[in-house]
């Protein structure tokens, strides 16, 4: 195998015997000058083919530990579920992970006000989920709440359907393209729509409109985080506000306080990727 891109010590970008670029996950692999031939593969205990490059960033963000639960918890799937999962979902469901344990150590744990439906209609995926949470307590000593299993599971229904069109995309297509505009002019920022900060934006913008037809207040555990989120960010409030007026105004719709922290937490999280 030969290694032509260092990525970090411990990841580097490689060609195989058949030259096919992947992504290899080795300890010291990166750490050599590049290129070189790694003739001792033992070293290599992670290999991922047909990666996007708009990923690439994460490795640098994410724990490995995090990177390694997420694959095997794909490979679960695969085998369980046995469906064709796109190739990049090892690195945005370790994203996923990543966000939530984030979330939760900050004690901001949202309602899935979705899970009981998941738990009736996606019963695989749900175990899924519920395996994902117990392997991240066990190893990581991270509790994850229960709604956080439906949030996996929902990952994985997503994954299954992509290429799987049904009458609501175009016009949430739209919505999201009209969404995308008012956070621009409102913080007077341009939004690279081929980044994966924008690709995992629209991801929860999707999840968020899925739950329009669901009635959801805020947990009383979230109001004070709403509270400060509304002090410290403004900007981000006032903007998200704007989008609130825009939803209500195409859907018939009024987004719940739950869903507008929900919402100010992923338009800040875009926001300060934008401004570096």
């Amino acid at each position: 195998m030969k290694v032509i891109k260092k990525i970090n010590n411990n990841v580097a970008i490689c060609l195989d015997s058949h030259q096919h670029e992947l992504i290899a996950f080795g300890k010291g692999i990166g750490f050599p000058k590049t290129p070189y031939e790694l003739n001792d593969l033992s070293l290599i205990h992670r290999t991922y083919y047909g990666i996007s490059s708009r990923y690439l960033a994460l490795i640098d963000e994410i724990p490995e530990e995090i990177f390694d639960i997420s694959a095997r918890v794909v490979d679960i799937a695969r085998n369980y579920i046995r469906c064709e999962l796109n190739n990049n979902i090892v690195f945005t469901l370790a994203d996923h992970l990543h966000f939530a344990i984030k979330r939760h150590q900050q004690h901001l744990n949202l309602k899935n006000p979705l899970i009981y439906d998941v738990q009736y209609f996606y019963e695989k995926e749900m175990e899924i989920g519920m395996m994902a949470v117990k392997m991240i307590s066990r190893e990581l000593h991270i509790h994850l709440p229960r709604e956080e299993a439906g949030n996996i599971a929902l990952h994985f229904v997503n994954a299954e359907a992509m290429g799987e069109r049904n009458l609501d995309d175009n016009m949430n297509e739209d919505i999201i393209n009209e969404i995308t505009l008012i956070l621009e002019k409102e913080l007077n920022v341009h939004i690279k729509r081929d980044d994966f900060n924008y690709s995992r934006f629209v991801s929860h913008l999707q999840y968020l409109l899925k739950r329009k037809n669901v009635g959801v207040s805020i947990s009383s555990d979230n109001i004070k985080m709403y509270q400060n989120m509304k002090k410290e960010f403004p900007k981000i409030y006032h903007c998200v506000l704007k989008i609130k007026t825009y939803i209500e105004e195409k859907l018939h719709w009024v987004p719940s306080e739950e869903e507008l922290l929900y919402l100010m937490l992923h338009v800040n999280r875009l926001y300060a990727r934008e401004e570096l």
